[in-house]
């Protein structure tokens, strides 16, 4: 859906709303109310009106893109590590949000928001992501657990403000006692404690090592992907509707906007 149809949709769904409030506030006996809710409607009504006519369409251009006409040169190692943090995620943006799930050795299990997560074989398909430390200088839970246990589930959740909060949540600081399933409101699988129900698709993975980076206090673990977990059986081709994190703490859905396919690098077609 595009974005005008998208505002359409929101705005007639508030029309619904206050006709549905005008009959409430009627058999109340408000009537006082009800112009207010009126003229809200007869506004909004016509807000709609100018979408579908065009008059509005210069609101949903986008900004003018940016080129390198008039670029300088930025030394990134004068900044500190939040600057630094800030442009490298503006630039190499969007990234897909992973939300890992892994269990340590006395059964307390985790969560936690990964943007780092790339696939870099399909045969063998390996899947690799970094990690940091924290604020107590310990390596997040998630690398913990995979070193300990071997396994971790991979989720994609849905392009939904729910689960936005879901990863906002589980990104807070617990003790390694405590479990982010605790603070959110997601079902487990049947079939796996680790599987999160709500997600949309997910990739059960097996930790295969860990490689130092130079000079970097982060790990990098490469993983095996051992299975799919998913709902339908047609290939996603073009992408699902999921959450990537777009800058340093921005969090949206994609695909969003326009696409197109590309097949070059395929080579001539035999």
């Amino acid at each position: 859906m595009d974005r005008k149809a998208v505002v359409a949709e929101f705005l007639t769904k508030c029309i619904n709303y206050a006709n549905a409030s005008i009959e409430r506030k009627k058999k109340r006996g408000e009537d006082e109310l009800i112009p207010a809710w009126e003229t809200y409607i007869e506004f909004t009504q016509h807000s709609i009106d100018e979408i579908h006519t065009g008059k509005l369409d210069s609101w949903f251009e986008r900004e003018t893109r940016m080129d390198l006409s008039e670029a300088k040169r930025i030394d990134i190692m004068d900044m500190d590590h939040q600057q630094r943090s800030a442009w490298l995620a503006g630039i190499v943006s969007p990234r897909p949000l992973i939300l890992a799930s892994t269990i340590d050795e006395n059964g307390v299990k985790n969560l936690a928001p990964l943007s780092s997560v790339m696939g870099v074989s399909n045969t063998p398909p390996l899947f690799i992501a970094s990690f940091s430390k924290n604020k107590r200088k310990e390596y997040r839970g998630t690398l913990l657990n995979m070193r300990k246990t071997g396994k971790a589930i991979l989720h994609v959740m849905p392009s939904t403000l729910q689960a936005v909060d879901w990863i906002d949540m589980a990104g807070s600081p617990v003790l390694p006692e405590q479990s982010e399933w605790d603070l959110i409101d997601i079902t487990p699988h049947d079939e796996n404690k680790l599987l999160i129900k709500q997600a949309i698709a997910a990739i059960e993975v097996e930790y295969v090592e860990e490689k130092e980076l130079p000079g970097a206090v982060a790990r990098l673990a490469v993983m095996k992907v051992k299975h799919i977990w998913t709902s339908s059986d047609k290939i996603p081709a073009s992408g699902l509707d999921v959450l990537t994190q777009h800058g340093m703490d921005n969090i949206m859905a994609a695909p969003d906007g326009w696409s197109r396919k590309v097949d070059k690098h395929y080579g001539p077609k035999e």
